[in-house]
């Protein structure tokens, strides 16, 4: 969407998980990224894009796999994989908080740092897993929806305050509108948590192959 508007400017992408970005958004070394939410930042504009529903990833052949959904009982003892804390200390919180919320306490789990190592260590049968609904998974995984709760993952953009080339607010605009009218799941995404009202309306689902952060460099 950037060459679209600007074709001369390079636009130069890094990964980083979501207090780095905001560090270098917030310096200027990244002009603007798609990070995961929960964030707060005196400096920066922090944009919501989109919200994506988390469902239970579980093996087909588990005993649980036969129902439609899962009650927030049957993730005792069975969701033991999670990201790591450290990728995003303020998302992991959240995340216990609406656990135990629900009932849930969690004690010993495995941790992943990229959404392809979480659906491996479910594979390998070492529990359950919390990951955006719609997205693509191995063949001998499925997922279901909780029961009682309406938990997402929630997409923002980021970028500076005051000190952001002006091409920026253009490209987030353009994205938000095609998000609306396409209902078309981004290119890059980000995990965040929220608890969602159980009156707000999300938008279709489409498959992807997991989140990716990305920033515009100038």
């Amino acid at each position: 969407m950037h060459k679209e508007i600007l074709p001369p400017c390079p636009v130069r992408p890094t990964h980083g998980d979501t207090a780095l970005l905001a560090e270098e958004v917030a310096t200027g070394i990244v002009d603007a990224a798609l990070v995961t939410l929960p964030l707060s930042h005196p400096d920066l504009h922090i944009e919501e894009l989109r919200r994506d529903r988390l469902v239970v990833c579980l093996r087909n052949d588990h005993a649980l796999a036969h129902k439609a959904s899962l009650q927030p009982v049957d993730l005792q003892n069975n969701l033991t994989v999670f990201y790591h804390p450290q990728r995003h200390p303020d998302a992991h919180e959240r995340l216990l908080e609406l656990l135990a919320k629900a009932g849930i306490k969690i004690e010993e789990y495995s941790r992943a740092s990229h959404p392809s190592e979480m659906q491996t260590l479910v594979k390998e049968g070492h529990g359950f897993a919390l990951i955006r609904e719609g997205t693509m998974l191995d063949e001998e995984l499925t997922t279901r929806p909780i029961d009682g709760v309406d938990w997402t993952v929630d997409t923002a953009v980021i970028y500076h305050k005051q000190h952001h080339p002006k091409t920026i607010p253009v490209v987030v605009k353009k994205l938000r509108r095609g998000l609306s009218l396409e209902a078309k799941e981004p290119h890059v995404a980000i995990l965040a948590l929220r608890e969602a009202k159980s009156n707000q309306k999300r938008p279709p689902q489409t498959a992807t192959e997991g989140p990716i952060q990305l920033a515009l460099l100038g």
